[in-house]
């Protein structure tokens, strides 16, 4: 009998259970006024939650819609606050900056403790032990040192929030570690700057060809136009770029992620691919347009299946034995002042 054994994760919803929660969800909220869109959340997150499964069972999520709603009236009222003293008081609105800026170390752990506290797998909760001290050192001081190292800082503070989101996640009574090296946020970030540089150097090399141009004499309004058709290819690579860095640093930061994280004799192995995100975003928003918004939900769908197909887990011949003894005794609930937070750091 073997001693490990591979889960694959899976997503079993689909567009059509998913559209009439949604859609009932938007008539609602518009309803009153914006009000049920705490229930909303809930309900749409419970249905991701329980069609995510892992060895035949399902996850929950277990927030309810009054803890959700008020995160969103106290945001809602420091938004208000801000932008009014913006209007009335404008250094008064600096104050309210600098006060968020301190405080959103703070902010950064309860919101992730407050996530990982209402998921459950197998009915017991997930925690979050990260301090702020570690936060404000990783989110606002590496953040800081971006301009003084013409961002070369930036593969090492991806590495650095990863290793505190992973290595700060417990299970019940085993907290996880993150054993992934720096070196390769290297390669994903080098390569997301030479692609930024392409359509720069779609333009330099413009350049340098009416350069050539008008010293063989082209006339000066020929060279005009070419210099523009290199300009407005620039631009169009520089737009297309876009969404290819974006779909890149994400597949690759959730696979450095994954692979790198270790749950006691549990780990993970995660295959998300840029083409594939790059494929499903640009099809998603392409039918989404031609429906109306009406492919929303099926959109949506289509991207948890794949998140969750590209996941498996590695751990013991029998998973429920290590879950089992995980309840020996479960870390605590969530405290008050994070369930009062409905914010979302959390890399997928």
């Amino acid at each position: 009998m073997s001693l490990s054994r591979q889960y694959p994760m899976q997503f079993t919803g689909t567009g059509r259970e998913y559209f009439v929660i949604w859609i009932v969800n938007i008539a609602l909220t518009l309803v009153t006024f914006g009000i049920y869109s705490a229930w909303a959340k809930v309900r749409t997150l419970r249905w991701f939650y329980g069609h995510t499964r892992l060895d035949d069972q399902a996850f929950s999520y277990l927030a309810t819609p009054l803890q959700i709603l008020r995160g969103r009236l106290i945001a809602l009222a420091a938004i208000v606050a801000y932008y009014a003293a913006s209007y009335f008081a404008p250094k008064l609105a600096l104050v309210l900056m600098i006060v968020f800026l301190v405080f959103l170390p703070w902010i950064i752990v309860n919101s992730l403790r407050f996530r990982a506290r209402q998921s459950a797998y197998r009915g017991l909760r997930f925690d979050f032990t990260g301090s702020v001290g570690e936060a404000a050192r990783i989110f606002i001081g590496l953040q800081l040192l971006i301009p003084f190292t013409l961002g070369l800082i930036l593969p090492y503070a991806a590495y650095r929030q990863v290793k505190f989101i992973a290595g700060n996640t417990v299970y019940g009574q085993t907290a996880a570690r993150y054993e992934g090296s720096h070196k390769p946020f290297w390669g994903v970030y080098l390569l997301s700057l030479g692609l930024i540089l392409l359509p720069l150097a779609i333009v330099a090399f413009g350049s340098y060809q009416v350069y050539v141009m008008r010293a063989a004499g082209i006339p000066p309004e020929a060279a005009a136009a070419a210099a523009g058709g290199y300009l407005v290819a620039g631009m169009a690579v520089f737009y297309l770029m876009i969404p290819v860095i974006g779909a890149l640093i994400q597949s690759r930061t959730a696979n450095l992620l994954y692979n790198g994280a270790v749950l006691g004799p549990v780990g993970f192995a995660s295959r998300q691919r840029a083409r594939d995100l790059i494929w499903i975003y640009l099809s998603n928003l392409v039918l989404i347009a031609l429906t109306l918004g009406l492919f929303i939900p099926w959109a949506k769908v289509r991207l948890a299946r794949y998140r969750a197909g590209s996941l498996t887990v590695k751990g013991p011949h029998d998973l429920g034995g290590f879950v089992a003894g995980q309840h020996q005794g479960g870390t605590a609930t969530g405290s008050e002042m994070a369930d009062l937070l409905d914010l979302n750091f959390g890399l997928t």
